[in-house]
């Protein structure tokens, strides 16, 4: 959501005066809800909840989610475990963004958004705990004004567009640069920057919270195996020259080119 910063320091307020807010609130994650078949919140899925938050349910239901490596194994959870599942993946979710932006400091502004705050706020505004099971998470992002690069046949001038998907391109690599695997690479998720008449417009990349960050003891191999495998490049490339019905042009740069066995074979 936009927002207008009101509060906080003067530099804050200053850089992030008009910024957008990503809440991270699995009460009402519409999709994720519908994805994991779990209906809309209501009064009921609130009183389950908090009760099983209240009676140590929960901290133990999110301790075997941490433990159990399959989650998905046949057995049927209650409302309460489902809502303690959803708040669970959303934290991660969070946790996730909030990594993300930090490996990405020196690219904020520019490749992707300015990052400006985490934010957390108590869900249930009639209870006084500190529990961590009742926070909502958030993050607050520099507002970037333009368009998506879904919408780029529409938005631009076709002369642009060779440029446009290179830079987008060039950014996704550049964020793999930082140890970053990231795998929801998909049009959307990259905006262009208008900047007038007299500049070019620019490429931000958003949304980071289903990445996984390379381990310091991760072999050169094991990593360009997953980068090879998910192929974030060509998830922007591939796409938008079929999108745009070949009036722009992609060539992989292979540079994570895998040579392993499972990934030769014809």
């Amino acid at each position: 959501m936009e927002v207008n910063v009101l509060a906080g320091s003067s530099s804050l307020k200053k850089k992030a005066k008009h910024s957008i807010l990503k809440l991270y609130d699995w009460r009402y994650a519409t999709q994720l809800r519908q994805d994991n078949e779990v209906g809309p919140w209501t009064p009921y899925h609130e009183d389950k909840y908090k009760a099983f938050v209240q009676e140590g349910g929960a901290a133990k239901f999110v301790s075997y989610l941490e433990d159990d490596d399959d989650t998905d194994d046949g057995q049927s959870w209650d409302t309460a475990e489902n809502e303690t599942y959803l708040f669970d993946y959303c934290h991660r979710l969070h946790g996730c963004e909030v990594e993300a932006y930090s490996r990405l400091k020196d690219l904020q502004g520019r490749n992707v958004p300015q990052f400006f705050a985490d934010v957390s706020f108590n869900a249930f505004l009639t209870l006084n705990f500190r529990n961590a099971l009742f926070k909502v998470r958030g993050i607050l992002l520099e507002l970037i004004p333009g368009y998506s690069i879904a919408d780029l046949e529409t938005s631009a001038h076709p002369s642009s567009w060779q440029r446009i998907c290179d830079e987008a391109i060039h950014t996704t690599n550049l964020i793999s640069d930082h140890g970053i695997l990231n795998q929801d690479v998909r049009p959307r998720n990259v905006l262009i920057r208008t900047n007038g008449k007299d500049s070019e417009d620019e490429v931000v990349v958003i949304d980071f919270a289903l990445c996984r960050f390379r381990d310091e003891d991760q072999s050169e191999a094991s990593w360009i195996h997953e980068k090879w495998k998910e192929d974030e490049e060509g998830a922007m490339g591939f796409v938008m020259a079929h999108k745009l019905k070949g009036a722009v042009k992609y060539k992989p740069s292979h540079r994570f080119l895998c040579q392993c066995s499972e990934c030769t074979e014809v």
